[in-house]
């Protein structure tokens, strides 16, 4: 197995998943007992699929030790572990894959995004995530390594309902929002919707010039907020989502905030010193 870890796996795990998809009563076997009017699916949380998305080994606490099988199926060129196994390295910030930021550069691996999934069913996006697919250089996460039941269908869900197309949003040659209002930023990142207390706003933690934390440790150049903002997409996603790993970043997809404000948030920290 390439991972350490201290997770034990569901045991029938597709008859489980299955069955409570079709929302049939199980408990023999099963570890769980679902009622008739709900499904794993519903109860799936889409946040933290949307943070095992950014980065799963720090969000499960795994630690990676060979690389990603299904990584050299694919056209990438990457030689970091970690990297091989990030589920954005491969589908990209914007979701898109191929079609989107990633169809050149570093980051290229000719897979697809995940928006074109949106409308399948979520049983069969279970499916692919717990089986995988060599032909498409996927991974089967639920067989060999070490998700859950619960980790794939927030994933599903995320896929499903968490995930938005920003090709009309953001400027792909420039990374600027293309929608986004500096002004309403500028409100919201200092004062939050109507009813945020002080300390859930973005000021609160970034500083008004946005240089209060450094997301960079010595001996590298500092790198602040308006450095975070000129990688878009990357930016979006975690402040709809947060941080993995336990990282004090809340996800403001959770506080009702829509992508147009968050489009407006990035508009406005795009304004602010890069260094």
């Amino acid at each position: 197995m390439p991972f350490e870890r201290g997770e034990v796996h569901m045991n029938n795990r597709s008859v489980c998943a299955a069955a409570a998809v079709l929302g049939v009563v199980l408990s023999a076997g099963c570890g769980k007992t679902y009622a008739t009017d709900t499904t794993p699916y519903q109860r799936a949380d889409l946040t933290r699929g949307g943070r095992l998305f950014d980065n799963w080994m720090k969000e499960k606490g795994v630690t990676p030790t060979a690389m990603n099988p299904g990584y050299p199926l694919t056209k990438g060129t990457s030689k970091s572990i970690t990297a091989s196994w990030r589920c954005n390295e491969c589908h990209g910030w914007d979701y898109r894959g191929v079609d989107g930021a990633y169809a050149t550069g570093s980051h290229f691996t000719g897979v697809q995004g995940l928006l074109v999934a949106q409308g399948d069913p979520p049983e069969e996006i279970f499916a692919f995530v717990q089986g995988g697919s060599e032909a498409k250089g996927m991974t089967a996460f639920g067989v060999n390594q070490s998700f859950t039941d619960e980790d794939i269908w927030g994933i599903v869900k995320f896929i499903k309902e968490g995930m938005v197309d920003l090709s009309g949003r953001i400027d792909l040659a420039t990374g600027k929002p293309i929608t986004g209002d500096a002004a309403a930023g500028k409100e919201l990142y200092e004062k939050g919707l109507p009813g945020t207390d002080s300390h859930q706003t973005c000021t609160y933690c970034h500083g008004s010039d946005g240089r209060r934390i450094n997301f960079h440790t010595a001996p590298q150049a500092p790198e602040y907020l308006g450095s975070v903002a000129e990688s878009p997409f990357q930016f979006t996603h975690h402040v709809r989502f947060g941080y993995s790993g336990g990282v004090l970043m809340p996800a403001y997809h959770d506080r009702g905030w829509t992508v147009d404000n968050v489009m407006d948030v990035l508009a406005y920290v795009q304004t602010l010193p890069a260094r």
